[in-house]
């Protein structure tokens, strides 16, 4: 079975714990949390992806989305609630622009030759 990088599950152990511990309605027995965690991984991992390279990032993510859940929280939260609250990624730095090399005379008399051929 598939299972979350090890620093997201942690995140996610300690979001459960810190929703438990809330003591909000329809929170599952502390002898079920287990089963819960079972639960909220598989939905996690069907729902979402953890790259490697953004490992770090995605807990900060994650942790965000089970605070800010766990301050409006009324009731025990649903794995898509979490899911829902997770803040977008930063976006990838943009490319430098081209270095713009100046075309050759005779390439671009050429070029220019082939344009009005192809008018004709």
């Amino acid at each position: 079975m598939k299972q979350l990088p090890t620093p997201i599950f942690n995140v996610m152990i300690d979001g459960l714990t810190q929703l438990h511990l809330l003591r909000l309605p329809y929170a599952p027995a502390a002898k079920g949390l287990p089963a819960v965690a079972v639960a909220w991984e598989k939905a996690f991992l069907a729902r979402c992806e953890f790259p490697e390279n953004s490992l770090s990032e995605d807990c900060e993510r994650l942790q965000t989305a089970f605070d800010t859940v766990s301050a409006a929280a009324d009731r025990w939260p649903l794995p898509k609630d979490i899911i829902d609250h997770l803040p977008p990624r930063k976006p990838l730095p943009a490319l430098p622009e081209p270095d713009v090399v100046p075309m050759p005379d005779d390439v671009a008399e050429l070029l220019t030759s082939l344009a009005d051929k192809m008018r004709m």
